[in-house]
């Protein structure tokens, strides 16, 4: 059996077109058609139930709180019943009548068929000079990270023989946004691959998904598969924010200090509170941007937003101790003032990522 995933966002209006073409051109092939929709603010999902009430052979997986391209398919992966697994996009890019092709391929004595559209006879269709440029770096890229080499790793249009991908699986990165390029950056060099040459066809209905996030994230799954397997990206991100928060206490410190300032004098006791002041500020800038930019996908919202920033004060009380305790030792021995408060500042970015991790965001890292 053929199980084709398509996974969905805001794609309410491709869906009545799209399912049609695809069951006609697989009625001769055992199959079934697998919806896996993030959610979509235009009710994708509601659209898919309703086309598909009379399909025996459809089936639509609504995702709600998760999102994400990679994982949308790993989800639908695991609900399937075939013993080939496919997936391409809902918008009518790709080739629909190129599935049989694909199937009967995989079919065969190959594991992993790819609809190419950098082999000959293969196209971008209609792309600006800057979208293929960008295209032709994140493919180069992505070919050097590559245990199996193929000419379109970024292609969204494949399938998979079911005992490929569940060998590969436990090795596979939910969060990537393209699952292609993951299955041939941990499957075994022995991995038996065909390109089919893809004719990129012109979005039907809505908006491209190439948003700059998509951009960041290829950026971010790029660091995880080379420098993430020593140094976890969440934690360079975490850092990077605690560089940012330092400056931030900074700027804070000498407002604060100004204010409290006696003259051109400043007193160890004004200091301190300075400091303090200085430290609430860089906690609340902290909590922020890592719950906006460091922690993006489990963000905290409303309630649990407000909760989430008594923990992390309290995750970081400790850390929050020892820089005041630092600043002012250094201060009262007479190190310059903006050194001691440096310093300060530095001392708690370990403590308090650890504790972030047990307390706010715990499991989450």
């Amino acid at each position: 059996m053929f199980s084709l995933v398509l996974p969905t966002y805001n794609e309410a209006e491709n869906l009545p077109e799209l399912l049609p073409k695809i069951r006609e051109v697989l009625k001769d092939i055992p199959h079934e058609i697998i919806v896996v929709d993030d959610d979509s603010p235009d009710h994708t999902w509601e659209v898919a139930l309703h086309l598909t009430q009379e399909m025996q052979d459809a089936h639509v997986i609504r995702r709600v709180g998760r999102r994400g391209l990679s994982s949308a398919i790993i989800e639908g992966f695991l609900a399937a019943k075939g013993d080939v697994l496919g997936v391409m996009d809902a918008d009518g890019q790709h080739d629909i009548d190129l599935l049989p092709r694909i199937y009967s391929v995989v079919q065969g004595n190959t594991d992993l068929a790819i609809g190419s559209r950098y082999v000959e006879g293969g196209s971008i269709g209609t792309w600006d000079e800057r979208r293929h440029a960008l295209s032709r770096l994140a493919t180069n890229l992505a070919r050097w990270l590559c245990k199996v080499r193929v000419e379109d790793p970024m292609s969204g249009f494949f399938a998979i023989r079911r005992s490929t991908f569940e060998a590969t699986m436990p090795t596979l990165n939910p969060k990537g946004f393209k699952l292609l390029l993951d299955i041939l950056v941990h499957a075994p060099r022995t991995t038996r691959v065909q390109e089919i040459p893809l004719q990129f066809g012109v979005r039907t209905h809505g908006e491209s998904k190439l948003s700059r996030r998509v951009q960041i994230e290829f950026i971010e799954y790029l660091y995880d598969v080379t420098f993430g397997k020593y140094i976890p990206l969440v934690f360079v991100k975490y850092c990077i924010v605690g560089f940012v928060g330092v400056f931030v206490h900074m700027g804070a410190y000498t407002l604060a200090a100004a204010a409290l300032r006696h003259g051109n004098d400043l007193t160890i006791g004004n200091f301190s509170l300075s400091v303090g002041i200085a430290v609430e500020t860089a906690v609340l800038f902290n909590f922020m941007l890592n719950n906006l930019w460091t922690f993006a996908r489990d963000r905290l919202r409303g309630f649990a937003a407000v909760l989430g920033f008594l923990k992390f004060n309290v995750a970081c009380i400790f850390g929050a101790l020892a820089n005041m305790a630092v600043s002012t030792f250094l201060f009262s021995r007479g190190f310059p003032e903006f050194m001691s408060v440096m310093v300060g500042a530095c001392t708690g970015v370990v403590w308090n990522y650890t504790m972030s991790r047990l307390l706010t965001w715990r499991g989450k890292m």
